[in-house]
């Protein structure tokens, strides 16, 4: 071999090899690596509810809905057995969504997480609304596609009901928290069943804010509040809408900037009922 090819061959081989070290240094990529937990799991149909944490790969936190299931399997609790004094503030949606932009920016400003149970139709008929309670660090449960009264249907209706949600949640791509709250309030023992065997736990409330009424009786957003106020209690859970009432009044979202002021006050924190839940079987 000529000397100069040797040569070029030499210096070459060696600039490969400074190339590589720097790579390596690099960690052997040019793009940042995003972290990914451990636990973390992709959604999908063939997932099962339980298993549902986020529709991102980064779960923060591990939530046991399994072990939830467990604990509440055949109740619609109405409170959550904690010994903390936290509460959770639950936002149902099937009508419309005048409230949602205040409601949204008061927990936003509030640094603080809700629980939204919305309707199929709602979601079909505002399909950004539920990208953003998830952006917003909120979740999304399960309160039937058209809201009607289960008591009154079959068990395939029921189930139509319950699945046909989670399909219109899943073709947003958005995660649905194993929770479900009955239309109306009307559960019986065997709809109840049926929501458990979904993977779902019924849900009911511990106050209503009766905000859905509007101004009965010449109420105003304080009736809201107060209502709300006095009736928390450890591992409560609050039912208030997104929507307004038949008078196009807003109450739940008006009155809920004062609600977390004087329940801060009393020395409550607000939770998601993926927490709060978590509290009870931790």
């Amino acid at each position: 071999m000529h000397p100069k090819t040797v040569q070029f061959f030499l210096v070459g081989v060696f600039l490969l090899a400074v190339a590589l070290f720097f790579w390596m240094a690099a960690g052997g990529s040019s793009a940042p690596i995003a972290p990914v937990e451990k636990s973390a799991k992709t959604v999908s149909r063939s997932t099962p509810i339980a298993d549902m944490r986020t529709a991102t790969e980064v779960v923060v936190p591990a939530i046991d809905y399994a072990g939830i299931l467990a604990r509440f399997i055949g109740k619609d609790v109405e409170r959550v057995p904690v010994a903390e004094k936290i509460f959770a503030l639950t936002f149902d949606g099937g009508g419309n969504a005048e409230g949602v932009e205040k409601i949204l920016q008061t927990l936003a400003s509030n640094g603080l997480h809700a629980t939204f149970f919305l309707t199929g139709d709602f979601m079909k008929k505002f399909p950004d609304i539920g990208a953003r309670i998830v952006q917003g660090g909120g979740e999304v449960a399960n309160h039937t596609v058209t809201h009607k009264d289960l008591s009154t249907l079959t068990d395939e209706e029921v189930i139509g009901e319950i699945t046909g949600m989670q399909q219109i949640a899943e073709k947003q791509s958005i995660a649905v928290v194993p929770f479900f709250r009955f239309p109306y309030g009307a559960p019986t023992k065997k709809t109840i069943t049926l929501a458990n065997d979904l993977g779902y736990v019924a849900v009911r409330w511990t106050v209503d804010s009766l905000g859905w009424q509007g101004a009965k009786d010449g109420r105003d957003a304080s009736f809201v509040q107060k209502r709300v106020v006095e009736k928390a209690t450890l591992g409560g859970i609050a039912l208030m809408h997104v929507g307004s009432a038949s008078d196009g009044s807003t109450f739940d979202a008006d009155a809920l900037p004062e609600i977390i002021r004087a329940l801060n006050n009393e020395g409550y924190q607000f939770v998601s009922l993926s927490e709060l839940f978590n509290e009870a079987v931790h």
